[in-house]
């Protein structure tokens, strides 16, 4: 596990398997990339002594703003009336910490710990939450291959329905399975035109599609389409739809 000291360089992305539940923390030494279940948790580092009053409050990427909940000492936790985290948010006065579950898409957003030292005084944790889909396997069309002096011309579609924010590349190898000796193409784009010769021998081309907490590859082999165009076909693979939540804390003020 990687371990970071510095707080305002901690971060966290979450999976979300489907398989049982489990809770995942935010805090000072944890794995920055951790598969856990349908929970988040978000811990404030360090606890400050002596304080009054603490808040915990989010701005959506909605543009919606919630006072999430509210802690006096000796006082039972006000957890407002914000219909947006109804029965899925519960609060640790032990630890200060605020648990989500289960994390939707539409928690995306900035949430804060305002803690009041008292004196007019304010501390404040920030935790970036974004929350993405889970990418799956992506689909690889065959839009052309046909073949022309000796060579073959391929031109080839990559993508990954329903995801958002996602990006492309593509990769070049000598088999079906990915290797530390594949050649990465230039580029950042869903579309891609080779040419091969008949000799060649790196022709399985593979497609990375990612956004920023997870990825995934298909890989197509160019010379088997040049050798019969008329199976030129789409390859496609479907997986069960999964979420990634992914973490991020700031600054302390």
């Amino acid at each position: 596990a990687l371990v970071f000291s510095r707080p305002e360089c901690l971060f966290l992305a979450l999976l979300l398997s489907e398989l049982g539940q489990a809770t995942t923390r935010l805090c000072a030494s944890i794995s920055p990339a951790v598969k856990w279940g349908e929970s988040v948790q978000l811990l404030p580092v360090e606890l400050l002594e002596p304080w009054a009053e603490m808040t915990w409050e989010v701005t959506l990427d909605s543009g919606e703003t919630y006072g999430i909940v509210t802690f006096n000492k000796g006082e039972p936790p006000d957890h407002g009336s914000s219909p947006h985290f109804i029965n899925r948010v519960t609060f640790h006065p032990e630890n200060l910490s605020l648990q989500i579950d289960p994390v939707k898409k539409s928690d995306s957003g900035l949430y804060t710990l305002i803690i009041d030292t008292g004196g007019g005084r304010e501390n404040r944790t920030k935790f970036r939450v974004s929350v993405f889909d889970r990418v799956r396997q992506p689909n690889i069309m065959v839009l052309s291959a046909h073949a022309e002096l000796g060579q073959c011309n391929v031109t080839l579609s990559c993508s990954v329905p329903g995801a958002d924010r996602v990006t492309y590349g593509w990769s070049r190898g000598t088999s079906w399975i990915p290797s530390d000796w594949d050649h990465q193409l230039h580029g950042h784009q869903s579309l891609l035109h080779v040419v091969i010769n008949a000799n060649s021998s790196d022709v399985f081309y593979r497609c990375n599609a990612r956004n920023r907490a997870s990825w995934a590859t298909n890989t197509v082999d160019v010379k088997l389409l040049c050798d019969s165009p008329a199976r030129s076909r789409q390859y496609c693979y479907s997986s069960p739809g999964l979420m990634v939540a992914k973490a991020e804390i700031f600054r302390r003020e």
